[in-house]
């Protein structure tokens, strides 16, 4: 009990201070006032307009995540809590949130005991959005010019050494970041997920409302979308679930 309160009491705090980061929009104060006074679905309907109106912001996301996990909307509170991860992947009280919401789900597929080493990795792949690593890659750029320029100029074999040690560590650290940079590039290029916002959704054979069910996913699933056919998706689930889902009761992250 003393767990859930404390959840109660963290999602409420985090939605109020989150919200004031969010850019303008008139339903942000609307949806924030109607959160504290735990109308939910009012807060849901206001922050959606901000949504409809083309902004995209973690805090936004996150906001509407802790709305309707707090209305009992277990697949769109993890779908907006993974779109907000998207946004920003090492934000702590996210996936805080969406790890307690994803435990609540019926359908599990079973993780891996989490490697210190590769945990370290992904935190500090993470550790600088993608917007930041470019700026960083460009500013690298530029001083590994100016430090080879210094070394023609400079006079001495030491400061020539120095010179040529500083870029060979410049370049190295230019590669770690161009990688993950990369990396990140090709996710958001090509890496689909989706989520189950329905109570249930048929998992078909073919793409098509005649077709054989194969599975059905309860609310909360996430799956990687393959590709969108009409109106149904095809998605793969683990190594056993593979089908189409209808669009209408899903929730897509690109």
């Amino acid at each position: 009990m003393n767990f859930m309160k404390y959840l109660f009491l963290a999602l409420c705090i985090s939605a109020v201070s989150a919200a004031a980061t969010v850019p303008d929009c008139a339903g942000i104060e609307a949806g924030t006032k109607a959160y504290n006074e735990s109308d939910f679905e009012r807060a849901i309907d206001e922050w959606r307009t901000c949504v409809d109106n083309g902004i995209e912001d973690a805090d936004l996301y996150y906001n509407l995540g802790n709305a309707y996990f707090r209305n009992g909307k277990l697949g769109f509170s993890i779908f907006y809590y993974k779109k907000a991860l998207r946004l920003r992947a090492n934000d702590d009280d996210i996936q805080h949130n969406l790890k307690f919401a994803q435990a609540m789900t019926r359908d599990k597929v079973e993780d891996e005991e989490e490697n210190p080493i590769l945990s370290g990795l992904f935190k500090a792949h993470h550790a600088l959005s993608l917007k930041a690593q470019l700026f960083t890659l460009l500013a690298i750029f530029w001083l590994i010019a100016f430090i080879g320029i210094a070394g023609r100029i400079v006079i001495g074999e030491r400061a020539k050494n120095i010179c040529t040690g500083a870029i060979f560590v410049l370049t190295a650290i230019f590669c770690v970041i161009g990688s993950s940079a990369a990396y990140k590039i090709f996710v958001l290029e090509k890496e689909i997920c989706g989520v189950v916002t329905a109570t249930d959704a048929d998992v078909t054979s073919a793409p098509s409302d005649k077709s054989q069910t194969l599975n059905t996913l309860s609310e909360g699933t996430t799956f990687e979308v393959i590709s969108e056919q009409g109106n149904f998706a095809e998605i793969r689930l683990g190594e056993k679930i593979k089908g189409f889902v209808k669009l209408s009761e899903v929730g897509i992250i690109k």
